[in-house]
Parts: structure tokens; C-alpha cells; sequence
């Protein structure tokens, strides 16, 4: 029997809530009806660790009640284990039903309605860093990348190419300018460090605050006297590029100047050889305990950026999961920053059959914003125009006229 054209019947893939509310209006859907059916129509899956069997098997027989699914080891379906790890699938709003009727339960179920709830109403909505505002309910933004090093100390002619690569960058639509070098780092990691590296910072980021009084500066840098006369000079926001273990001094200027900082899921916070799907829980871990280990030493939670540090140590396979499950890092309700320009893993997953560092810089970051990046790093003037244009046309939903 031939197909029937006359309906056009093809399927389509709606992997989150702006492609849901961009096809209910192309088919003139009630808007009053829209966040609801959103509700119903995002299709979620959850991942738990170390469950109660108890609890995991009233989950299960709740979601298959509701209209959902739940996966569970066969030990665990037959008690005969005591924890296990499961999945959760369903929409939105059968996770809510979900979440009503465990939130009194027993076995950790009252725990696990609180988790599964900061994850289903995970939202980023804005951030303000020294009166700069970054409203990520509009758009996506960009960090230009600034490289630094000890010949700019002495050379005026270095420090101006410095002052035209930030207004390339800025005039390519960054929103953020960062300065980084190994010589920003710990004192161990470079030999011969100018005395007089930490006046010149102070004057370079003076400098900039003038020229570019918008911008919101960054650094790069593990050194507290680093970090604390660029702070006092003006830097709006310190990246941190090492384990927090390893910079206790610097997260405690941070946290006495009320600086924002980035927190980076470093490759010395996990194995040394990362398993596939692994990547992820191991990096929600490290991030959790950055989290808590940043606020513990006076860090307010609202000046924490996370960085899953794609690139960072992690094999090609799972530096590919992260990047496609940047959703995960949503949990932590915290801007999510994500630097993948000129990452080596790029190139080595082209095996040398082409070598064009720049299309697949744009490819990945705009992977990245679709998956849930609120700031990306790129290098170049080209970089920050290109994404630039396909941030506005992946929030419109079209192309750049």
C-alpha cells in the first residue's frame, strides 16, 4: 500500500524547551496552553547513584503508574542488593507527580524528591558581576581570551598589542575580555618571573577598566598577590585554573573582596584515566566539592561560575560526552562556562584530515550553546564575530539576515 502525502507525516526531534515552544507556535498552539504542554512534552532522563533498593523499586512502581520509567539493576529488582544506581525517564510533569508523591517517604525518598526537583527546575536566569549584569535569559556570551607573558612587562610595544587584541575582541562582540599566561600562575610553574609583574598587571587591567569601561574583566592566575592587586586594580571576576586544594590563598582574597570566580573541574580532581560515562558523575563530584570547599572559605554562592574543564586531561571519548551532556552541570543552579577554541582534542578527532582549528572551534561552541553554555571562550576577532551571529540566530531560532 503506498504512503498518503497528503499529511506530510515525518518525525522530529524536540530535545528541549525552546525547540518545544518554536514548533507548538508554528502549529498556532493556544499560548496560554504553551507552558504546559512544554510540561508535558520534555521528555527527561535522570541518573541516581547508590540508591536504596527500597526506595528505587517505590520509585519504580510509582513512575510506572504515572507514565514514566525507571531502570534499576536486577539484583536491586529482586532485593537482593541494598544500593543501586538507576534511571528515571519521563516528562516534566511526570516528575513532578513523581516529586509529590515521595517528598514524605522513607529509605532517602524525601532526599531524592528534593534532588530530583533542583534538577527538573534547574534554571540559570542572570548573574551580576560588579553592576555588569549578564542576563542569560536572552543570550549566550562571549569571553575573548588574551594571551599574557613576562616580555609584555618590558615591552611598550607588547602592551599595546595587548590594548588593539582586546578592541578586535571587543569589536567582534565579546563580552568579556580574559588575561592568562603561565606566568600568572603558581611561582613553582615558570622561572625568572618579573619583580615587577604585579605593578604592571595592576596598570594593564587600569588601562582596560578606561578604554573599555563595559567589559568585564577576568584573569587567569593561582597567585593570591596576583589576584588581589588585579581585584584592587579593577579585574571584575578570577579564573581558576588548578584544583582548589592547591589555591587556598587565592580563594580567600577572593572571598574577602566579594570577587566572582570561576571554578574549573581540573584533570588532577579525577582518574587519571577516565572511563567512558564515567566523565560525568565523576566531574559532578569534583564541582560539588569545589562548590562547597569555595563556600566554606567565604566565597558567596552567587560569584561562582563553573567550568567542566572540556579538554582538561579527560580522554577524547569523554571530553565529547561532557560537551554533549552539558545539561548535567545545570544541577548546580551556577552560569555554566565553557572553553573549547583551539582545545588539541578537536584536532586529534580529525586525524590530521583536516586541520582547520577554527571551524571546528565554531562547531563545538555552537554545540555547546544549544546544550546549555552560558559563556564561551574563543580566541580570535573571527571566532567572537561568528559566534556571535550564531548565538542570535539559535535564540531567534534563524538565520542572520
Amino acid at each position: 500500500m503506498p504512503n498518503n502525502t497528503e499529511y506530510n507525516t515525518h518525525l522530529i526531534t524536540l530535545d528541549n524547551d525552546y525547540e518545544i515552544k518554536k514548533e507548538l507556535a508554528n502549529i498556532k498552539v493556544d499560548a496560554k496552553s504553551i507552558d504546559l504542554l512544554v510540561q508535558k512534552m520534555s521528555f527527561l532522563h535522570l541518573k541516581l547513584e547508590n540508591v536504596d533498593t527500597r526506595a528505587a523499586n517505590t520509585i519504580k512502581q510509582y513512575m510506572g503508574t504515572i507514565g514514566g520509567e525507571v531502570a534499576i539493576s536486577y539484583d536491586a529488582y529482586n532485593f537482593t542488593e541494598h544500593t543501586t544506581d538507576m534511571i528515571i525517564s519521563g516528562s516534566k510533569s511526570d516528575f513532578r507527580i513523581l516529586i509529590k508523591k515521595i517528598a514524605g517517604g522513607k529509605n532517602g525518598l524525601a532526599e531524592i524528591a528534593k534532588e530530583i526537583a533542583r534538577n527538573i527546575e534547574a534554571k540559570i536566569t542572570a548573574i551580576d558581576i560588579n553592576g555588569k549584569v549578564l542576563d542569560f535569559n536572552k543570550t549566550c556570551y562571549i569571553m575573548g581570551v588574551v594571551p599574557f607573558t613576562t616580555d609584555m612587562v618590558t615591552e611598550d610595544p607588547e602592551r599595546i598589542e595587548i590594548m588593539n587584541k582586546i578592541e578586535q575582541l571587543v569589536e567582534g562582540n565579546a563580552a568579556m575580555i580574559d588575561i592568562c599566561g603561565e606566568e600568572l600562575y603558581a611561582k613553582s610553574i615558570i622561572a625568572n618571573i618579573p619583580e615587577n609583574i604585579t605593578e604592571y598587571l595592576s596598570a594593564l587591567v587600569k588601562d582596560i577598566r578606561d578604554r573599555f569601561p563595559n567589559i568585564i574583566t577576568t584573569i587567569d592566575t593561582t597567585r593570591a598577590e596576583v589576584a588581589s592587586a588585579c581585584i584592587d586594580a579593577g579585574i571584575d571576576m578570577i579564573n581558576m585554573i588548578l584544583p582548589l586544594r592547591y589555591c587556598e590563598s587565592l580563594v580567600r582574597v577572593a572571598a574577602r573582596k566579594k570577587c566572582p570566580v570561576a571554578l574549573i573541574c581540573n584533570p588532577q580532581n579525577i582518574s587519571s584515566q577516565p572511563k567512558p560515562f564515567t566523565a560525568i558523575p565523576d566531574a559532578i563530584r569534583e564541582i560539588q566539592s569545589n562548590i562547597s570547599y569555595a563556600i566554606g572559605l567565604g566565597i558567596d554562592r552567587k560569584n561562582i561560575i563553573i567550568d567542566p574543564g572540556i579538554g582538561f586531561g579527560k580522554n577524547d571519548d569523554d571530553n565529547f560526552l561532557m560537551m554533549k551532556q552539558l545539561t548535567s552541570f545545570k544541577y548546580f543552579n551556577r552560569p555554566l562556562l565553557v572553553g573549547l577554541s583551539r582545545k588539541s582534542f578537536l584536532r586529534s578527532a580529525l586525524k590530521g584530515k583536516l586541520d582547520h582549528s577554527l571551524v571546528s572551534t565554531i562547531i563545538t561552541n555552537t554545540i555547546a550553546i544549544i546544550n546549555g553554555a552560558n559563556i564561551v571562550r574563543v580566541h580570535s576577532q573571527e571566532e567572537a564575530k561568528v559566534m556571535k551571529i550564531l548565538i542570535n540566530a539559535t535564540a531567534k531560532g534563524e538565520g542572520d539576515e
